[in-house]
């Protein structure tokens, strides 16, 4: 059974890229911010314990299934989750935010502007989402999620260029086998 991690910095697109992979493998796809992110209004409020992430994402994801992880994991203290396949989408720090703004303004439109209930936090975000590559310690970074898929993973693909989604799943499906 194959059991992918995608993972990268946040705008990197381990979401849509898993989504892809797993349509054309027919394998479910989960995301992590569902397991760590509780529903809120505005969302990102609240957090999951690090337990209730384990046991929510155990839940889900069985090391006989076949499965897609997208997001980082690293973090989170899930050795016995033996993905087969790690893929790092560690691509430029320019792409991932001008990706992120967007996703941000898609998401949320007026609500991140000056005034608007989500304008601190959307700064905090980018903010926090810009350090992602000089981040050092047990912490989300990419040298965390990196060592995480060559810890875990029997075989790893690291992108370090952006891709167009068909380029990048054409290699990704030719990694896999």
């Amino acid at each position: 059974m194959i059991r992918i991690l995608i993972s990268g910095g946040p705008g990197s697109g381990c979401t849509s890229t898993a989504q892809v992979i797993g349509r054309h493998l027919r394998v479910p796809v989960f995301d992590s911010d569902v397991f760590f992110h509780k529903p809120t209004d505005p969302p990102f409020q609240e957090q999951y314990t690090p337990e209730e992430r384990r046991t929510r994402l155990g839940s889900q994801l069985s090391p006989e299934g076949a499965w897609i992880l997208s997001g980082s994991v690293a973090t989170w203290g899930l050795d016995p989750l033996e993905p087969t396949h790690g893929i790092f989408l560690n691509i430029p720090k320019a792409v991932r935010l001008r990706r992120l703004v967007r996703r941000q303004r898609d998401q949320f439109g007026t609500r991140i502007d000056s005034g608007g209930d989500m304008h601190q936090e959307h700064h905090a975000f980018m903010k926090w989402a810009e350090e992602y590559e000089i981040r050092t310690g047990p912490t989300r970074s990419a040298e965390t999620d990196h060592a995480f898929l060559k810890t875990h993973c029997k075989h790893l693909l690291v992108f370090s260029e952006e891709e167009a989604m068909d380029g990048l799943v054409a290699k990704i499906l030719r990694f896999l086998g």
